[in-house]
Order: C-alpha cells, then sequence, then structure tokens
C-alpha cells in the first residue's frame, strides 16, 4: 500500500488503520451473523406460535359446536321434563268426577251410608296414646302392643 492511498483511507474511514478497519469489519459481520440468527429463530418461535394459535381455534371451533349441541339437548331435555310435568299434574289432579248414578233400582250409589265401626268413647288422658302426665304411672300397654296382639294366655 502506498502512502497515497493509506492517506485516502484514512480521511474516508476518519483516520482508521487497514487493521482497525478489519476489526470493525470483522465485529459487523459478526453482529450481521447474530442478527440472521436472531431472525431464523424468530421465525420458527412465530411459526411454532401460529400452528399453535391455529390447533386452539380448531379447538375452540370445536368445543362451541359440542357447547351449542349440548345447549340443544338440554333445551330438549327441559322440553321433555315440561311435558312429564304436565303429564304428572294432569295425571295425579284431584278432579271432581260426575258420578254414575243408576236410577233403574233407586238406589243413589253417591249417597251410601259408611259403615262406622263400634268403638268405646275413651276420655283423653285414658287413650293408650295419651302423653304420661305423671311418671309414676306405669301403663298396661306399652307403644305397638295392645290387648289384641298379645298372645292368649294359655
Amino acid at each position: 500500500m502506498s502512502l497515497t492511498q493509506d492517506l485516502r483511507t484514512r480521511r474516508k474511514h476518519r483516520g482508521m488503520t487497514p487493521w482497525e478497519l478489519v476489526k470493525k469489519i470483522g465485529r459487523l459481520e459478526r453482529e450481521a451473523d447474530n442478527s440472521a440468527c436472531q431472525m431464523v429463530a424468530m421465525a420458527t418461535e412465530i411459526d411454532g406460535l401460529r400452528a399453535e394459535r391455529n390447533q386452539l381455534q380448531a379447538d375452540f371451533e370445536r368445543a362451541a359446536i359440542d357447547y351449542s349441541g349440548a345447549l340443544e339437548d338440554l333445551r330438549a331435555r327441559d322440553e321433555t321434563i315440561t311435558e312429564l310435568q304436565a303429564e304428572l299434574a294432569n295425571r295425579y289432579a284431584v278432579d271432581v268426577l260426575p258420578v254414575d248414578r243408576d236410577t233403574s233400582d233407586g238406589a243413589d250409589q253417591a249417597t251410601e251410608p259408611i259403615p262406622v265401626l263400634p268403638t268405646p268413647v275413651l276420655p283423653l288422658h285414658a287413650s293408650p296414646q295419651a302423653a304420661v302426665t305423671n311418671p309414676g304411672v306405669v301403663r298396661q300397654t306399652s307403644w305397638g302392643r295392645d290387648v289384641e296382639t298379645r298372645p292368649p294366655a294359655a
């Protein structure tokens, strides 16, 4: 290298020597390589994130379809339950139905007497189910046992 080339180089490159220029160029090449590697890594990461987003979007769409199907099933079941409740309400409704009357023999079926079994009338305090007010009194019968349910004495 001649002196004039050296002077021109220094003037163009702000007074750097050729060795300083070589070092600066090497440093810039390494930074460019690192930036290229970072861009490749970022592009790879973007591709991975894009694939994950697409997968999540597909899963979301499938879940939305399943959800709408489940809602339709629930609506159908609600309608079925409402119908069954109405049917049960109609089935067990107490209606006063007209009584079939047989007028051929003159007896009215609606006014037949109800048989009344003769039972002795007891005062309330003598009833077997009355509460014991005097703890010193022990009754002959206890709950679930009565005179009729005892085995006959031999």
